[in-house]
């Protein structure tokens, strides 16, 4: 959960919409949890007694549309969480796989203790879910890589490399971690985004990178929630500006010295993104085992449905890439 102050610092990042084609490489890292927690919030169960299936709709219709449009959509999914933001909960994890394990041998949709197992921890389905995702890419030959902390952090590091065009995530922790380019909604059907940079948010704040992470923790933030009382953004960044950055503020408000170290410590997480490195990250689109593809759609879509989707993708795999030249292109 974010602290009510990054959310009202984030109504302050310049966001605007324009055509996906101005994206300077045709690679996207994708937050996977933040975009399907997202389109998963606002859907209802179909049925109470069969296992949710939205999430291969959602991703497949991603992988879909992106690559129509010659984008390569890289998935990135949460690694060890920051101590700082959640407690790392492995049983959690561990039942999700047993559960998905049980799910891809019996391929029974009406499971009832699987059925029951999701419906009673929201967690376990989300886990569950990103077990089913990462298959589904792996069959697609969509890069579907664990990061080594946060997803959006290890994303604005590609970001930050020229290796992807931008993040797709709405939270605005990616340009915090220091990527040039960030994607709040992606609506692949029209062709649009709704992004920003961080030259821009820079601009408008006329704050560096390093005073906007100091203002992060002012404002509260998931590694800090409390933030600094009676500070919001605005104000804030003028007191940021005034001090010199978030030790001198910190002292300057007379806060005891353990006080400081916990605003100083969670202020550390945002420069890991610093140390980290894209070196070995395979983002290249692989062939479709449509064997395994059809598999894995079939409990979402049926089975005429998983064969024809898989078909056209084939048929869309193929044409990745590959631009139509026309007369015009000459003259």
């Amino acid at each position: 959960m974010i602290g009510m102050g990054v959310k009202n610092w984030q109504n302050l990042v310049p966001w605007k919409w324009a055509n996906v084609s101005e994206l300077f490489t045709p690679k996207i890292a994708v937050d996977a949890p933040n975009y399907l927690m997202r389109r998963l919030s606002t859907i209802r169960p179909i049925s109470s007694n069969k296992i949710p299936m939205a999430h291969i709709h959602i991703t497949f219709g991603l992988i879909r549309q992106a690559l129509k449009r010659h984008i390569l959509p890289a998935l990135f999914f949460d690694g060890p969480p920051e101590s700082l933001k959640r407690k790392p909960n492995p049983e959690l994890i561990t039942t999700a796989h047993m559960l998905y394990e049980r799910f891809l041998i019996k391929q029974d949709t009406h499971d009832i203790k699987i059925v029951e197992s999701l419906r009673e921890s929201p967690a376990v389905r989300m886990y569950f879910a990103v077990n089913h995702v990462k298959d589904l890419c792996r069959a697609a030959g969509i890069p579907a890589i664990t990061s080594p902390s946060e997803a959006e952090m290890f994303g604005a590091v590609l970001c930050r490399e020229g290796l992807v065009g931008s993040v797709v995530s709405n939270d605005a922790d990616a340009l915090l971690f220091g990527s040039p380019h960030v994607i709040k909604s992606l609506q692949l059907s029209k062709g649009t985004m709704e992004y920003t940079t961080l030259s821009e948010l820079e601009r408008v704040l006329d704050l560096d990178l390093e005073l906007l992470r100091d203002l992060a923790i002012v404002c509260g933030c998931d590694f800090h929630k409390k933030g600094i009382k009676g500070l919001g953004p605005r104000k804030g960044a003028i007191e940021l500006k005034r001090y010199g950055g978030l030790r001198y503020l910190l002292k300057a408000r007379g806060l005891k010295l353990s006080e400081r170290e916990d605003y100083i410590e969670a202020r550390e997480v945002f420069d890991e993104a610093s140390f980290m490195s894209a070196k070995g990250v395979d983002l290249t689109l692989k062939p479709l085992i449509t064997p395994r593809l059809v598999r894995l759609l079939q409990p979402a879509m049926g089975k005429d449905r998983a064969e024809a989707k898989t078909r056209e993708l084939v048929h869309i795999w193929k044409m990745f890439g590959n631009t139509q030249t026309t007369l015009e292109s000459f003259v």
